[in-house]
């Protein structure tokens, strides 16, 4: 039996926040000389068989191979159509019938973050070429039978599934979320606000992973002000559903109060748990009810969803 130890940490060219952190409080201390502080985790496997030499090689072949993600589920490697090849980023906006929120979320990627963006009709069948696609809030096909229960049924769904299937990031908002629930991208269920209204005003997010390529610019616990517009946001998943999707990482944002204490009083939905967010076992499709595009520049009073939009550039640039 051979055991290897093996430092994890992030790649230059992805922001550690944690590390900063940690640097800033060192030089607050007086240690001005700490020019960087990367934060990293040792991990040790137990590997049966072999000589040292082939131990040592799967080792590395491991290494180069694995990419660290949501709490130890490795994100899928590539998946965009670029062939691994580097080039600028490029953001898909999904239109559907009935969405509202298509040009804000437009708007934020090419003018806030500087970034190529189309915007893909809902019957587009092919995703090739781009790194990132977002289902924006709105009203799909009139919310009939059941908020995202026809847009699910869209051609272009089929195309997202297999985007995403191959590790292409698929952010999910407000409707967004609901439509990604439906098409079973995500686990759970939505379902009517338990006031029966339909919601629109900020609320308080308190980050519980920030180990995803939506938040790595985040710090666990972290308490973020976006705003909400929903009439459909209580979401729902049985507890064993729950409890697997928590021990895995896949809550990714809670509703909690101005403190980041989780209560039921900051629960604007009744969502189960408290949750406002989550994402899939391998981290790359996230759903969440709250509307960071309407929170990314100062002049709508709030800046904090913009740190998530960035996130997933970090995260684009340093794969």
């Amino acid at each position: 039996m051979w055991k290897a130890e093996v430092y994890v940490t992030l790649k230059k060219t992805v922001l550690d926040p944690q590390g900063a952190t940690v640097q800033n409080a060192l030089r607050a201390l007086g240690y001005k000389n700490v020019v960087e502080v990367r934060v990293g985790k040792f991990m040790e496997l137990a590997i049966e068989g072999g000589d040292r030499g082939q131990v040592a090689a799967q080792v590395e072949e491991m290494c180069r191979r694995l990419q660290p993600g949501d709490r130890g589920v490795p994100f899928p490697p590539g998946g965009n159509g670029h062939d691994g090849e580097a080039g600028p980023l490029k953001f898909g906006v999904v239109v559907f019938p009935g969405s509202n929120c298509d040009a804000d979320c437009f708007h934020v990627v090419k003018e806030v973050l500087g970034q190529p963006v189309d915007y893909v009709w809902h019957q587009e069948r092919d995703l090739q070429g781009y790194d990132c696609v977002i289902l924006p809030g709105g009203f799909s096909y009139g919310d009939y039978l059941r908020s995202g229960a026809i847009a699910r049924f869209s051609p272009v769904m089929g195309a997202v599934e297999d985007f995403a299937s191959r590790g292409g990031l698929v952010l999910g908002i407000c409707n967004g979320f609901q439509i990604l629930l439906e098409a079973g991208l995500l686990p759970g269920a939505m379902r009517r606000n338990d006031c029966l209204q339909f919601r629109c005003h900020f609320v308080h997010l308190r980050v519980e992973n920030p180990r995803t390529p939506y938040t790595s610019l985040c710090r666990e616990g972290q308490v973020l002000r976006i705003p909400i517009a929903h009439a459909e946001g209580n979401y729902y998943a049985d507890g064993e559903t729950l409890r697997d999707m928590e021990a895995r990482g896949q809550v990714v944002f809670r509703y909690c109060d101005g403190e980041g204490m989780v209560t039921p009083a900051s629960n604007p939905n009744g969502s189960v748990g408290n949750v406002a967010g989550v994402c899939n076992r391998e981290g790359n499709v996230l759903g969440m009810m709250p509307h960071p595009e309407r929170a990314a520049e100062s002049i709508l009073g709030a800046e904090d969803g913009r740190l998530l939009l960035e996130s997933i550039c970090r995260y684009l640039e340093g794969r």
